[in-house]
């Protein structure tokens, strides 16, 4: 198949992460793959770096429909098969340059609740595509329950990952310039509302009042980033709480911490997540959509109620005062990965999902790039 992932968002992130990976696993199973992205920013470079081909669409705002003409040039000229539009901008100029051109197969993917119940998104995604790519049982629930698909229409596969079990270990203490004696809480992701990094600067303020030994880093970037390095100062707890800024190789420092945090405000199947339980790190997570899903609580991580300082403070205090539950939770989270979550069978079933939809509209023979 000739297969062109869309995705225009600027930052590096889990859908970002998700169409690269994506991309070089359809690759390695033998169909041509191109990446379509804003040209020189990471996603391009990390698709390079796979070796994928490599489209440039620069990002414009939601209406640019003065796109639709070239796109779909090059979707008819490469005979592209399958056409997935990552976000939801990408869906509207995208998926109508695809359909424009003829592709067999349109396909949105949504690893949040970006599609809200509107007219605008009713037309979009009735009209535009053929179906929704989501990570999570909770997002296809959500969806439905606006009353406009069939059930048939929505296709919830789980994220995978490589894993790893050869990451080097590292003295994050002196990394980070922290106390010898201080207790390393992580938390990672884009610097953005979305994620509830504010809500760690909370705890580590109750963390501080009580004169605990907490520390927490953060990594990431983002357009908050200085707001809340800010706020930090603000609150006195910059000696608490760290933003370190963008890493590109996160799983050394997931390792080493004594616990990651999820504090988001809304998630579904997230990356930083499964990368902290792949390196049986316990991990603490707010309850938003697809996280029980990845999650057994008290088995393979720690579930607290979202949108809460306390409830996220109550749930490291708990995990860290009870040893055995900490342990318990380490040694439960990479088997978690590794019977749900992995790379090979996010392709497979992605791929598969492919083949009977082409199918299904008529298109029998699928030509492999071999």
């Amino acid at each position: 198949m000739n297969i062109l992932f869309l995705n225009t968002y600027k930052d590096w992130g889990g859908d970002e992460k998700w169409t690269v990976n994506i991309g070089k696993g359809l690759k390695a199973k033998g169909h041509h793959v191109v990446i379509s992205s804003h040209p020189g920013l990471e996603t391009e470079k990390r698709a390079l770096e796979n070796g994928l081909e490599i489209s440039p669409f620069k990002a414009g705002p939601d209406i640019a429909f003065w796109k639709i003409p070239k796109f779909r040039k090059y979707l008819r000229e490469n005979e592209i098969d399958v056409a997935v539009c990552v976000q939801n901008r990408d869906v509207k100029i995208g998926a109508l340059a695809a359909k424009l051109a003829g592709v067999k197969l349109v396909l949105g993917r949504h690893a949040l609740d970006a599609m809200k119940k509107r007219p605008y998104h009713w037309l979009v995604y009735t009209k535009y595509v053929d179906g929704i790519i989501t990570n999570t049982q909770a997002l296809k629930n959500l969806y439905m329950s606006y009353g406009w698909f069939k059930d048939d229409f929505i296709y919830p596969v789980h994220d995978g990952m490589e894993i790893n079990e050869n990451v080097d270990d590292i003295d994050l203490k002196s990394m980070f310039d922290l106390p010898k004696d201080s207790i390393v809480l992580l938390g990672a992701g884009r610097v953005v509302h979305q994620k509830g990094f504010d809500l760690l600067i909370e705890v580590a303020q109750m963390a501080k009042n009580k004169d605990l030994k907490w520390r927490f880093i953060i990594i990431g970037s983002g357009q908050l980033e200085n707001d809340l390095k800010q706020l930090a100062i603000d609150r006195d707890v910059n000696d608490f709480i760290k933003f370190v800024g963008f890493r590109k190789n996160v799983l050394p420092i997931m390792k080493a911490a004594d616990l990651f945090v999820l504090s988001s405000r809304s998630e579904s199947m997230t990356n930083v997540l499964r990368e902290a339980m792949s390196m049986e790190t316990a991990c603490i997570a707010t309850d938003v959509y697809g996280i029980s899903e990845l999650i057994e609580h008290e088995k393979s991580g720690y579930i607290v109620e979202p949108e809460s300082s306390k409830a996220i403070y109550d749930g490291i205090e708990h995990v860290l005062s009870n040893p055995k539950l900490k342990t318990k939770i380490e040694h439960n989270s990479l088997k978690r990965i590794k019977s749900a979550f992995t790379m090979e069978r996010m392709i497979d079933q992605i791929e598969q999902l492919f083949i009977e939809q082409l199918k299904k509209k008529g298109f029998n023979e699928v030509k492999l790039e071999l």
